[in-house]
């Protein structure tokens, strides 16, 4: 299998190294690439359009909620002119005005591989939209250009009714529309598939997790073991060293014990000496 859609959707990125695009500018598979709610702005806007100058695989881009002010879309615009592959381009949500519109307007004009733009959410108003009407009539291969929540007037929205009327136009649209369709539902296939991979990852992760705290808990237990078997062992040698001792008093009191009986000295040696001096002392004086 080959990689031939990317979605790196609400990653921050802002492009701006060029190392993402250097890889892009090269790449010969992937066919969608959407970057939408980052950070690429004028300075990631410079690597992209380099990039895409020289890709020629590449279909469809999203790049809405990106900062993308005038500047950035006439960069992009630029890119358009020499890009022979790209046919849905997706800037809503970002800050082009009437400037950027005229640079892709003149895009337009030169592309005639483009099917479908989305420019919702933006900044452009009748004179932009002015511009980009007039590079429709002479382009025949777009059949979705989106202006809706621009500033763009009642007068102006009929004229594009009008150019998207049109019977060339309409039967090439509704075959876009359902290609359009299709694709999405592919889209919204592969992102379920890529949220089961990371469902199945993650919870790969929270096993071998659980592996690693069985495995300190165990050496936790081990260490306890251990220390309780060195107190056991030392209480021993406390028991042997205090039965010593005892041993020692025991023998020293029945030492002094022998020691006082055998002496005539002390204790009953001394009484009955006294009571045989009195016994003599009574039988003396008797005489």
């Amino acid at each position: 299998k080959v990689l031939q859609e990317l979605w790196l959707g609400g990653n921050r990125i802002n492009l701006a190294d060029g190392k993402f695009t250097d890889a892009l500018a090269n790449n010969r598979t992937l066919r969608v690439l959407v970057l939408g709610k980052n950070k690429i702005g004028t300075d990631g806007m410079k690597q992209l359009a380099d990039a895409l100058k020289v890709n020629r695989r590449l279909q469809g881009i999203h790049l809405r909620n990106n900062d993308i002010d005038d500047e950035g879309a006439k960069i992009f615009a630029g890119a358009l002119m020499t890009n022979k592959s790209l046919q849905v381009i997706n800037l809503r949500f970002n800050k082009i005005g009437d400037e950027g519109a005229e640079s892709l307007a003149a895009s337009i004009e030169e592309n005639k591989i483009l099917s479908q733009i989305d420019l919702r959410w933006n900044e452009i108003s009748d004179v932009g939209a002015e511009k980009l009407a007039d590079a429709l009539e002479s382009n025949h291969t777009i059949e979705i250009l989106d202006l809706e929540d621009n500033r763009v007037g009642k007068l102006m929205r009929i004229r594009f009714e009008a150019i998207f009327l049109d019977p060339k136009r309409k039967v090439k649209q509704l075959e876009m529309i359902v290609a359009l369709k299709d694709w999405m539902i592919a889209a919204k296939d592969e992102e379920i598939a890529s949220l089961t991979t990371e469902n199945a990852q993650l919870k790969s992760q929270v096993a071998s997790q659980g592996e690693k705290i069985a495995s300190l808990e165990s050496n936790l237990e081990y260490e306890d073991s251990e220390g309780r078997q060195n107190d056991s062992v030392d209480g021993d040698g406390d028991s042997e060293k205090t039965e010593s001792v005892s041993n020692k008093r025991r023998r020293c009191v029945v030492g002094n014990s022998t020691t006082n009986e055998g002496d005539d000295s002390g204790g009953d040696g001394i009484h009955w000496k006294r009571r045989f001096e009195e016994l003599a002392f009574v039988v003396g004086s008797s005489r």
